[in-house]
Parts: structure tokens; sequence; C-alpha cells
């Protein structure tokens, strides 16, 4: 009976195309402890991988969640309708119907509330809405079913990464993470925990590895930085940002040295084992690989108090 005991913290579990990743952290009074951290490649179907990870690490002990890709759903800001809780998610989907590439019958819907303080007086409220396609979620859920995992919770990749930024915050501050993967970048805005803007940064992956691209590249980086922060100060001018992180990569400092001449802000490379107690897991130990490992941590590092 003792071994079947629930595990603490959450369990992610991230699919994709040629791998999946997965991350354990439970959280301590201190840092987050990160208890696993593994990639196993892809063999066979989503519902093989998960029941072969679930013999091997003895997953049915977990608490799990998991991710839906971000082709497979659309993040909108727009303005809080009116209504009465019980009716909001439907007001919602029809507020950002015209704004999806798919149809709004086909649409699942959450909504990630956008604090009002550090907005000027009288604004709306905002929220960001997640429209996500149905069949994506209900195949995702099935693969779990198949695999008898747990589903409890299908989360975002902003939220995640809203998580990790949590973990640099100074209290009463806002901050500007950036993150570059292989599809790009995400510039997140963040106070207290909470996710107060985001927007996808175009980032070629092949022109920042190449260092004849490379500053072009930083350039185009830049004006966009630029134009997302000045937009950020209009609508949100009384919440200051302490500083612009980004995300470890192999051009994090490099790009963060660019920034430092071109942007107001005080810019500075994000290194996970700072804020996370990562003994026992090299693969984290080199600040330029960390990027591939933001989301399925930061999904690991789910918090009820602001999920």
């Amino acid at each position: 009976m003792f071994n079947r005991r629930e595990q603490p913290g959450w369990l992610a579990i991230v699919p994709r195309k040629d791998r999946m990743d997965m991350s354990h952290v439970v959280r301590g009074s201190v840092r987050p402890r990160l208890q696993l951290l593994q990639r196993l490649p892809r063999e066979g179907s989503e519902a093989e991988m998960l029941q072969r990870a679930r013999r091997s690490l003895g997953m049915q002990r977990y608490r799990c969640t998991t991710w839906i890709e971000p082709s497979a759903y659309q993040m909108i800001q727009v303005v809080s309708p009116k209504v009465p809780d019980e009716e909001l998610r439907s007001a919602l989907r029809w507020s950002v119907k015209d704004a999806l590439d798919f149809p709004a019958e086909q649409a699942m819907v959450d909504v990630l509330p956008i604090p009002t303080d550090g907005a000027p007086a009288g604004r709306d409220a905002l929220a960001l809405v997640v429209a996500a396609r149905r069949q994506a979620l209900a195949d995702r859920v099935q693969a779990f079913q198949q695999a008898k995992l747990s589903l409890a919770v299908i989360d975002v990749m902003e939220a995640a990464q809203r998580n990790i930024a949590a973990l640099f915050e100074a209290p009463g501050r806002g901050l500007a993470l950036l993150v570059l993967q292989d599809t790009g970048g995400l510039l997140t805005f963040t106070r207290g925990g909470e996710l107060y803007g985001m927007r996808h940064i175009d980032a070629d992956a092949t022109a920042l590895k190449d260092p004849a691209q490379r500053e072009a590249a930083f350039e185009r980086i830049a004006l966009e930085l630029q134009r997302s922060l000045d937009g950020f100060d209009r609508q949100f001018s009384q919440l200051p940002l302490q500083r612009l992180l980004i995300g470890g990569h192999p051009a994090a400092e490099p790009l963060a040295n660019y920034l430092k001449d071109n942007l107001y802000l005080p810019v500075e490379v994000a290194n996970l084992t700072s804020v996370l107690d990562t003994t026992g897991h090299p693969d984290l130990d080199d600040v330029n690989g960390q990027s591939d490992w933001f989301t399925v941590i930061g999904i690991a590092l789910r918090d009820e108090a602001t999920s």
C-alpha cells in the first residue's frame, strides 16, 4: 500500500513529434525541487509511449498534467464581458469567434483573467481566452486513458512560462521573460505569479545559429520587443517592469548583450539552477540548453493558487 501512495507535486508529460519529455517537481519551503527530468525518443503511438513510461516509472502513482500543442489552440486577449460567472465561457466563445482560424463550435474555451491592478483607472477588465480544438484535446485525453494514467490537467505553454517567470520575480515588480525555441520566441509579462500579457516573437532558429545572420535576427527581435514593451507600458502604466530575462538558449547571452544597448530595461539570462533545486540533473548544468526544458518544467510547477 505504501508503494501505491500518490507522490507529491505534479508529473508533467509533454508528448512531441519526435520525443516525450517528463518532469516531476515538488514545491518546498525554499526552492521547488526537480525530482525527475527525462526524455524518451518517440516510438510507436502516444498511448504506447505512455504505457511504457507508466510501467518503467510507476507513473500511476503521480498526479499527471500535460499540454496541448500550440498549433492546436489560440490565446487571445479580450475585454472581459460583464456577465455572470456561469455565462462567462459562453460569452467569451462568441467574443473570439472571428479571431479563430477554426469554427468556434469546435472549440473548448477557458479563460485567464488579467489582474486590473497596474492598469489606468477606469479601464475595462481584460482576459486571456484560450480556445482549443476539441478533437485535439479529446485525442490527448484518450491516449492517457488507453495508458491507464489519471490525467488531471491539460495546460498551455504560456501558463508554463508564467510559472517559471514567477520564480524570478521581485515582490511588487513586473517581469518580462523571453524564451527562444525552435518554433520561435514567446514573450510573457507577469507579476505576483499572474500572467498579464504575452506575445509570440518571430525568432528564426536557423538565423540565430548562423553568425552571419545573427545580428540581423537580433535587430528584428529587438524591434519586436521594443514594440511589445511600449504596448505593455500603455496598457499597464502603473506596473513597473523590473527587467527582461532571456531563457537559457545558445543565443541567449549574445542576444542579451545586444539588447542591453537597445532597450531601456536591464537584460539578463535566466538560469533555472538559480531558482530550482536541480541536484542530480546534469542536463540543466549548461544554461545554453535549458530552453528545451522550460515548457515541461513550467507545467510541473503548476500552482493551484494561480492556475
